[in-house]
């Protein structure tokens, strides 16, 4: 999709320059073959994709598992390596950047992963785990057991829990420890890559609160990962729906949510169990995702879209603007 403008939803109190912006953004994985590991093709795992995130807002990004989410917020964070396109932080392309400059943007930049004990160091205690940042930098000012206890502060937890290891605590509370390792440098965008997906639904509440208070108290922007749109509708200001390797539709939270546009938006909001509620059955997901190897010919939804017409199956979609979204269908093409 294209960039967005900064007129696009430009809410009162947000600048209007984008802390990050990502233009035509590809990632691509070769697929090595024959004794020679010649190259066959590529995994084309985000192909495309264009948008911004403003100073203080927080992006949802929603779709199915193996759309290419993980690996967008991958490649945002310098762990990929971007086939084509451009990422502007602050105005300043990451891709161009050396090792030396990358590393200094990562205090600006950072991560919270999906599964909190595979992602912290069992060898190391949580003062070491939420201070190790600050000691890469040279950041530590008096003792790594104050800073270790006003950062777990932060998040909720208590003094004694410095000098504790990973395994010692719950799920939340891990995550709890993840999240104060990434505000200890106090960055300006936090990734939070299926942040809460791991945890149970009253943790859930508990971490989402958690990030939407340290983000009124920081002013934090977040790239919100999450193939659950009734999570990210709790949490985002905008949405992006991303369908193998592509966002499909971007727009206010309030807007997609009450008026899907796209099909396949539709069908995820359709998938979101209602209490006492009935899905309709024409919205429900059919079929399985194409191989991001080799996308459907056309608009890449058509195999599994209900609202399906002879052009979606050879032309692909451009992006139209309607009613606030943008949206890449052929269903709202201009006339």
């Amino acid at each position: 999709m294209k960039p967005e403008t900064d007129s696009d939803n430009n809410d009162a109190g947000k600048s209007e320059t984008p802390l990050l912006e990502v233009i035509d953004l590809k990632t691509w994985f070769p697929i090595k073959r024959g004794l020679f590991s010649l190259t066959a093709g590529h995994v084309r795992a985000v192909d495309g994709v264009s948008f911004v995130i403003r100073r203080n807002e927080t992006l949802g990004l929603v779709g199915e598992s193996g759309c290419g989410k993980t690996t967008l917020g991958r490649t945002l964070l310098g762990l990929e390596r971007a086939t084509g396109g451009d990422i502007l932080f602050d105005g300043i392309s990451i891709p161009g950047m050396n090792r030396r400059q990358m590393n200094r943007l990562r205090r600006h930049m950072q991560v919270v992963f999906q599964d909190p004990l595979s992602s912290l160091n069992p060898r190391m205690n949580v003062m070491d785990i939420v201070t190790e940042g600050l000691a890469q930098f040279g950041m530590v000012e008096g003792s790594k057991q104050d800073h270790a206890a006003q950062l777990l502060g932060e998040v909720g937890m208590g003094r004694d829990a410095i000098y504790r290891w990973p395994h010692e605590f719950s799920g939340g509370q891990r995550q709890r420890i993840s999240i104060a390792r990434a505000l200890s440098l106090k960055p300006d965008l936090i990734i939070c890559d299926e942040a809460v997906s791991a945890l149970d639904v009253s943790v859930q509440a508990q971490v989402i609160n958690l990030l939407l208070q340290l983000q009124k108290d920081y002013r934090l922007s977040y790239l919100f990962i999450s193939h659950d749109v009734s999570v990210v509708s709790n949490v985002a200001d905008r949405v992006a729906v991303m369908y193998l390797g592509e966002i499909v539709e971007i727009g206010n939270t309030v807007d997609i949510v009450g008026n899907p546009l796209h099909p396949y938006t539709r069908m995820l909001i359709a998938a979101v169990p209602v209490a006492g509620g009935k899905r309709i059955s024409e919205h429900v997901v059919r079929g399985e995702t194409p191989s991001p190897a080799s996308p459907p010919e056309g608009c890449r939804f058509h195999p599994r879209c209900p609202d399906v017409m002879t052009s979606c199956r050879k032309i692909p979609p451009t992006v139209t603007e309607k009613e606030g979204h943008q949206v890449m269908c052929h269903l709202y093409r201009r006339t």
